[in-house]
């Protein structure tokens, strides 16, 4: 079957495959993955045509399309470069819409590099040109809604800053713009980002509650990337919850259908859930066995480092939980505050500080690691009834 129409002029005819395989690479990424082969295809194909006509009005929603296959595979130095060309694309182009795209995949790209600092400007410059009446233009441009997408990622920007009730405002705003756009893939987009927000909160409650609906939704609408996402995070909230074993199992169900679609952008992440539930059940081997792969994906060039801090922490309360190696447990707990610190991720930094008192505490001289850790506490201004800052504050008035 001929997909395209019986076309004589050459121009023409690749107009219309250019908008046919821009059409088809959208469709794909919502309903089989982001990073999926014939997703890449799509869009090479369309920048190829862009290049062989000179259409040059169409480059951007091709390049950004292939910045997004790289983003998701967590292919960084690729994405890293694609985004920059997008910047420069909408230097060169008097249209707003252009530039709010390519901020939006800096922004994102940095973020995965854990440069939490730098996403969080650049996502803000994204939002600050978003205009409500352009809805029509983005999605016709990305297939997605940068009002939507933009916010929840700045959220997640914002957690690891430091500024946990700033993330959930931000998220609601999102899912503000998602429900009222009557556009299900920006709704599963709100609904399923959210729910890691609040994962990072540690609200399991709140995940469990709310992974239901958006996990109905993705399913309705064969969104498989994010019915992926919203199972791992249910399975964590089952998991946090004392059903362990029913946890660990949605969580790799998930984990599989994101490896299947080529999505590696939050497998370390995904790791480390698994292993935050076995040391939670005192699985201890299993949880090494989990941050083993997880190291494996730190090690690898061009790969993300945004949950690289925790990890580490993780690795360290291992140990630690364990009695294993106490020594081990302040090298791996170190490394992580160095990677916090250098990433300005003061919601991991406190977190380690929190983990590294522990240590001292097991070595009977918490009183030397309290100053530290009420310097980190005394930094936060809000966020308090958050399971992070409880923690932290037991420690300092148990004195």
């Amino acid at each position: 079957m001929e997909l395209l129409p019986n076309i004589e002029d050459p121009t023409l005819r690749n107009k219309s495959e250019l908008l046919l395989q821009t059409s088809l690479g959208n469709s794909l990424r919502a309903t089989k993955g982001w990073s999926i082969d014939s997703v890449k295809h799509a869009y090479t194909r369309a920048l190829q045509l862009c290049k062989e006509s000179g259409f040059d009005e169409h480059t951007l929603p091709a390049v950004f399309g292939l910045w997004t296959w790289n983003f998701v595979r967590a292919a960084l130095d690729e994405a890293q470069a694609l985004a920059e060309r997008l910047v420069n694309i909408a230097e060169n182009v008097d249209d707003s819409v252009y530039k709010v795209l390519a901020h939006q995949a800096l922004g994102f790209t940095l973020f995965a590099h854990g440069k939490f600092a730098a996403a969080h400007a650049a996502l803000e410059r994204s939002m600050s040109m978003c205009e409500d009446g352009k809805a029509a233009a983005y999605l016709d441009l990305s297939a997605q809604d940068p009002r939507v997408h933009v916010n929840l990622y700045d959220g997640m920007a914002l957690w690891f800053l430091g500024y946990p009730d700033q993330a959930l405002r931000i998220c609601a705003d999102a899912r503000r713009y998602a429900d009222t756009s009557q556009h299900p893939f920006s709704e599963a987009m709100a609904r399923t980002i959210s729910l890691r927000v609040h994962q990072l909160r540690g609200e399991a409650a709140v995940v469990a509650r709310q992974a239901d609906p958006a996990i109905s939704l993705c399913e309705e609408h064969g969104f498989v990337h994010y019915l992926a996402m919203a199972l791992i995070l249910r399975g964590w909230a089952s998991a946090q919850q004392g059903e362990f074993e029913k946890g660990i199992a949605e969580i790799q169900a998930g984990l599989e259908k994101e490896r299947a679609t080529g999505a590696l952008l939050f497998e370390s992440y995904t790791l480390g859930l698994l292993a935050d539930a076995c040391i939670k059940n005192e699985r201890y081997e299993q949880a090494l066995e989990f941050l083993d792969q997880a190291q494996l994906r730190l090690d690898e060039e061009n790969s993300e480092r945004y949950y690289a801090a925790e990890i580490y922490r993780l690795l360290g309360e291992t140990y630690l939980r364990s009695r294993q190696d106490l020594d081990q447990a302040e090298r791996c707990l170190c490394k992580g505050l160095t990677v916090a610190r250098e990433q300005t991720a003061k919601s991991l930094e406190l977190r380690l500080c929190v983990s590294i008192y522990d240590l001292y505490e097991l070595r009977h001289n918490a009183d030397k690691y309290r100053p530290q850790l009420g310097e980190i506490y005394g930094s936060f201004s809000e966020g308090f009834d958050t399971t992070d800052l409880v923690r932290a504050k037991a420690r300092l008035e148990n004195a």
